[in-house]
């Protein structure tokens, strides 16, 4: 019988690091896992989309502008996650939204997931995103709080128009992630691009 031959697959990852905690516990630093949340309300045809800036409390891109986003805690599942990261960082409760008002929901599923560990800083964590959305139609914008965020976590929260989208100093690749959710065909009927365009 011819003995197999296996082909020797190289591959570049490197493996989490071991790490015993005071307690006896073994625990391993792996890459974790963040949900952002697109957020659009429209009224009378008119889309707004929900921003917030960073804090002087945040690690880095202090003062920039991004869409609410955060890290998956225990015992949750990503959707719940989404939801409660919209909520801490803008008051917005999206469980609330109607049925009836919901024009799109990529609310059970991501619409999008990076998982590149590739980043423009080797030092840069090598997160998971998994990207959500929601769009939904109101009689008045929801009222915005930051009252339910850590400390200093948020700047400033804004319901931005489409005419000032290229406007703000957005943090991470969220200026890029807006206009690639806009490129989306389920998307695009639900605005008025011509002439638009976010890069």
């Amino acid at each position: 019988m011819a003995q197999a031959k296996f082909n020797m697959m190289k591959f570049d990852n490197r493996l989490n690091e071991e790490l015993t905690l005071d307690d006896g516990r073994v625990v391993w630093l792996s890459r974790s896992s963040t949900v952002i949340i697109t957020v659009w309300c429209f009224i009378e045809n008119t889309p707004y989309l929900l921003l917030g800036e960073r804090g002087i409390g945040c690690p880095n891109e202090v003062g920039k502008w991004n869409l609410p986003c955060g890290y998956l805690d225990w015992n949750e599942t990503l959707t719940e996650g989404a939801y409660r990261e919209v909520f801490e960082e803008t008051g917005v409760n999206i469980r609330d939204i109607p049925t009836s008002s919901i024009l799109l929901s990529h609310l059970d599923q991501p619409w999008l997931v990076s998982s590149s560990p590739y980043r423009k800083h080797p030092d840069s964590p090598q997160n998971i995103s998994h990207h959500y959305a929601v769009l939904f139609t109101a009689d008045k914008l929801p009222k915005l709080s930051a009252d339910y965020c850590e400390p200093d976590e948020v700047g400033d929260i804004h319901w931005a128009g489409m005419e000032t989208l290229h406007s703000y100093d957005y943090a991470f690749r969220h200026k890029q992630l807006i206009g690639q959710f806009l490129s989306r065909t389920e998307v695009k009927p639900y605005f008025k691009l011509q002439g638009f365009e976010i890069k």
